[in-house]
């Protein structure tokens, strides 16, 4: 195991509140009174879940969504990072929740005692949360130590390639739809539904988010294989994901330690960052726009500004005259303590149809998709923020494109449908679109994340940052700026 990570206690109080707790370094589990060497399947798991809905609307998400435009870096760090100017150290706090405080440690230790129980049902959940973290950990750092991870006779494991991890997480999601389709759940089991916070232990609802999965994954290796990859994301997609109720959320409160992580972002942080005039313009009609009227989303997305319209910020580019307090920022939804910020939805999943539809020439059944991944987004929006929101002249605007120009419209709807989900980074380093240009003074847009210093120091096997790639191998094509 990690020598920087083998040092880390489980958090005694194993509920939400986990996700501000479990970041100190402290002494080894023999010797910490906090450590639960014996925590059972529930508590393991319910680690998890914290763990993951901090982890991926934090850096992942914040970072990505910078340098994908949707949101904007104004003042202190975030002004730095907006203009790709980081450290190792910066991703300290990606690299820690992918192996340790309810990371795949936890998970694995959860799954043996599933295993051993002949609980197939549990095993399954806890195989699908696995493939969700490593698959995520791969797509922002490439190659990551998986094979090895949790072998206690390791202390340096080894990176394994991120193609042979993403294959690796193929078959454990096939295992796993195989476990939650048995039905079984072997003697003494525990009722799924009081720690499953997701699903409430429905197996439907998780055999679909594993196909839908999949065919991220699969989208994933498009740039490398071609339309084989296409074919495959789609016969997975079709399984997926097909309405908001299925949707992968993630599940917060009002209490200020169990929170949204953009809400706690922009409570603490108060105009480090904004919208980006990229998203906003595209939304409400400005310049550059491909619609002609105004995004029904743009006043559930973003506040107004008082002098009335919506503002955005320019990459790069300080503007006094935007003050935070009254410059486009998300307003109503992603502003709440407890909104439940999307994972992996249907409309993700109808959208990956689309693509793929669109890519293999399909352009009626591409069109139906997309206007499925919209009425999913009519659902969600219109539940979330109890008003109505249709989507009509969206959905008519499919009707009157065809091949590239429908692909690219496909990828611009997408931009807006999963907003502030950092799978937008993998679609636009898979299709380069929709088109945007670089920060000033780059030439190109942030390929992957740094490893973190914490274990670069500690594993030998770690690259220095100055010889790592510039891209994930997935990735093997640089974007060219618009």
């Amino acid at each position: 195991m990690f020598k920087s990570l083998v040092r880390r206690s489980f958090c005694a109080a194993v509920i939400l509140p986990l996700i501000t707790a479990c970041s100190d370094f402290v002494a080894p589990p023999e010797t910490d009174p906090n450590a639960v060497p014996d925590a059972d399947e529930d508590l393991l798991f319910v680690a998890h879940e914290a763990n993951l809905y901090f982890w991926y609307g934090a850096v992942p998400a914040r970072f990505s969504m910078m340098w994908m435009q949707q949101m904007g870096g104004v003042v202190r760090q975030s002004a730095s990072l907006e203009l790709y100017q980081f450290t190792d150290q910066s991703f300290n706090t990606s690299w820690e929740p992918v192996y340790e405080g309810g990371g795949l440690i936890d998970l694995r230790k959860a799954l043996a005692r599933t295993e051993a129980r002949g609980d197939r049902v549990y095993s399954g959940v806890l195989q699908v949360s696995e493939a969700l973290v490593m698959g995520t950990a791969a797509d922002l750092f490439g190659d990551i130590p998986y094979s090895q991870a949790t072998d206690p006779e390791i202390d340096e494991p080894v990176l394994d390639e991120q193609t042979a991890v993403y294959a690796a997480l193929q078959s454990l999601l096939s295992e796993a739809i195989a476990n939650l389709e048995s039905g079984e759940r072997g003697t003494g089991a525990p009722a799924l539904e009081t720690s499953d916070f997701n699903f409430s232990g429905d197996a439907t609802s998780w055999i679909k988010a594993a196909h839908s999965l999949k065919a991220r994954l699969h989208l994933h290796m498009v740039e490398l294989e071609g339309d084989s990859r296409y074919s495959q994301a789609l016969a997975e997609a079709e399984q997926g994901i097909d309405n908001i109720a299925g949707n992968w959320t993630q599940k917060h409160t009002t209490s200020s330690v169990e929170s949204n992580s953009w809400f706690n972002f922009e409570d603490q942080r108060t105009g480090d960052m904004r919208g980006n005039a990229f998203l906003i313009n595209m939304m409400n009609g400005g310049t550059p726009s491909d619609f002609t009227d105004d995004d029904p989303r743009t006043s559930t997305y973003w506040a107004e500004a008082d002098d009335g319209g919506f503002l955005g910020h320019t990459t790069g580019v300080s503007n006094p005259a935007l003050d935070p307090l009254d410059a486009a920022s998300w307003l109503n939804v992603p502003g709440e303590a407890d909104f439940p910020q999307p994972i992996l939805t249907c409309t993700e999943t109808q959208f990956i149809i689309a693509e793929a539809q669109s890519a293999l020439g399909n352009d009626a059944a591409a069109r139906a998709a997309a206007k499925d991944a919209l009425a999913c987004q009519e659902s969600w929006w219109s539940l979330q923020s109890g008003t109505s929101i249709d989507l009509s002249d969206n959905k008519a605007a499919f009707d009157e494109v065809s091949g590239p120009d429908l692909f690219d419209l496909i990828m611009k709807e997408k931009f807006i449908g999963l907003f502030l989900n950092p799978e937008l980074w993998n679609d636009w380093k898979r299709t380069c679109s929709p088109m945007r240009s670089p920060a000033p003074g780059s030439s190109e847009i942030v390929g992957r994340f740094l490893y973190a210093q914490q274990e670069r120091q500690t594993n030998s096997n770690i690259p220095e940052s100055t010889d790592q790639p510039a891209r994930n191998d997935n990735d093997p094509n640089a974007c060219p700026p618009s």
